[in-house]
Formats: structure tokens, C-alpha cells, sequence
């Protein structure tokens, strides 16, 4: 019995589809393949759920760097005299400059994480960079200032060698705030990176398939 062309072409035109609906099966993003289906991309999985780790690291940042911030205004004098600065101010000024830059990065932080702003998280991870990059400069400069000054120890009164002893655990204690603050800064670019960068990628990957 001979076949219709009409049954030929439904036939000819159900293959590419069946075809089509295969390979769409197979290029699904790992991504989706390993969070749970029906679930937001920013809380599928712990690394990308840090928002609240980010508010804490935004006003952990506030809080310190404002309270050190008062400190130096207040007792600036003798932080140089701790230092052997007391005549050009070079430690004060600087370690002020850079814990107003500490509070105000965690300021933009927490404008940047409550608004959702790509732009500006770009911005604060810029900002943040710079800070750090200030934090060991000031460090090493504060542990070199306090290596030199032991060289002369044994020549040196009780007194002095109090204040070179306090001057080397200030320059560790901000080597120590420059590592904290690196940490920081990695978990922030984590949670912008799963938060706007994957995300962005995810859904355009979705869209594609």
C-alpha cells in the first residue's frame, strides 16, 4: 500500500525534534545539575549563601576601624613618641588615614550588599585593595622602624626598650589586621563573584539551552 506525503513529512519533521530535545538534555549547565532544582542560585549551596558573612564583615570593619580611628586622634602624640616620630607625625597620619579608609570601605560595603549593586561592589573591592595595600605598608614600616631600634638594645634604658618592645607588637598587631583584612577581602570577592558573576552566567546559560 502506498505511503502519503503527508505521513512522510510528519514522520521526516518529528526526527530533528526528538534530535533537539536529546541534545537539550545533555547541555544543561552542571551547575543546575548539582543544586537542588526549584531553588535560588544565591542559597542552593553554603558557598554561595555568604550575604551574612558580609554584613558581619562590613561592620566588624566599622567597629574597629572607628574606635582606632579615635584612639590615634586622641593619643596621636604619643603613638609618635611610641614610634620615634613625634616631630614629623608620619606614623599617626598614616595609620589615621588608612582606619578611616578601613571604616569607610565597610561603610560602602554595607550600602553595596543591601542594594545589590554589581557596579559597586566593583568599586569597594577597589577601594578595599588599596586599603590593604596601605595596612602593609604601614605594618612593614612600623616592624622595620622597631628591628632598627633593637639593634641598640643593649645601649638603651629600661624605659626605652619598654617603648621599642610596644612599638614591635604595634607593627605585628597591624601585620596581623593586613592579614584579616586580606581574608576579608576574599570572602567578599567570593560572594560577589557567586552572587552577581555566576549568577549572571547561570541564567544566560539557561536562556541558551
Amino acid at each position: 500500500m502506498p505511503k502519503s506525503v503527508t505521513e512522510d513529512f510528519t514522520r521526516s519533521s518529528e526526527k530533528p525534534r526528538s534530535t533537539s530535545r536529546s541534545t537539550t538534555a545533555l547541555q544543561v549547565p552542571l551547575h543546575f545539575s548539582i543544586h537542588k532544582p526549584g531553588c535560588h542560585f544565591e542559597s542552593c549551596c553554603g558557598i554561595c549563601n555568604l550575604f551574612p558573612g558580609v554584613l558581619l564583615i562590613a561592620f566588624c570593619q566599622i567597629l574597629v576601624g572607628s574606635i582606632l580611628l579615635t584612639l590615634i586622634l586622641t593619643h596621636g602624640t604619643q603613638y609618635d613618641e611610641l614610634h620615634k616620630t613625634q616631630t614629623t607625625q608620619f606614623i599617626s597620619l598614616s595609620t589615621g588615614i588608612v582606619l578611616s579608609g578601613v571604616t569607610g570601605a565597610g561603610v560602602l560595603l554595607i550600602v553595596v550588599a543591601l542594594t545589590e549593586n554589581c557596579r559597586a561592589m566593583l568599586i569597594y573591592l577597589f577601594v578595599a585593595a588599596i586599603v590593604w595595600k596601605g595596612l602593609m605598608a604601614l605594618a612593614i614600616t612600623k616592624i622595620g622602624r622597631a628591628c632598627v631600634r633593637f639593634q641598640d638594645a643593649p645601649k638603651i634604658k629600661d624605659e626605652q626598650h619598654r617603648l621599642a618592645n610596644l612599638a614591635c607588637v604595634s607593627g605585628l598587631l597591624t601585620f596581623l589586621g593586613a592579614v584579616s583584612y586580606f581574608f576579608s577581602i576574599v570572602v567578599v570577592f567570593s560572594f560577589y563573584h557567586f552572587r552577581y558573576v555566576r549568577r549572571a552566567i547561570l541564567l544566560h546559560e539557561n536562556e541558551c539551552v
